[in-house]
């Protein structure tokens, strides 16, 4: 697998291989108490939210992911 880069858009099996990044880099954001409008200026909202639009019945929206964890 190559190295992450945030220069070009991944391809499907890039984002699907590197899910868990996102998902955690997310967490992160929702730990730092960032507003949901910063977070989806975020590189790991965009790549999440490909993934969504993709295949939206495998991969859930990043905004239910972030209000999700919000509430935890």
């Amino acid at each position: 697998m190559s190295s992450i880069t945030f220069t070009n858009q991944p391809s499907l099996a890039e984002l699907q291989q590197t899910y868990n990044v996102y998902v955690k880099a997310l967490r992160w954001l929702v730990a730092d108490g960032v507003k949901e409008s910063e977070a989806r200026k975020s590189v790991c909202w965009k790549r999440l939210l490909s993934l969504h639009e993709a295949m939206p019945h495998h991969y859930g929206s990043p905004q239910s992911m972030f209000l999700s964890l919000q509430k935890r």
